[in-house]
């Protein structure tokens, strides 16, 4: 589990227009990242 404050590894996912987004975009700003595991899921 990653901890409050921690670095992360660079990625790109796609976004609503197909156009890619990189954490790295963001270097140097404040950034959020959520996570909804269950979401999709019948669980």
């Amino acid at each position: 589990m990653a901890a409050i404050g921690s670095k992360i590894p660079d990625f790109k996912l796609k976004a609503n227009d197909a156009s890619d987004v990189s954490l790295g975009q963001y270097a140097g700003k404040w950034v959020v990242i959520s996570a909804y595991p269950l979401a999709f899921t019948g669980g």
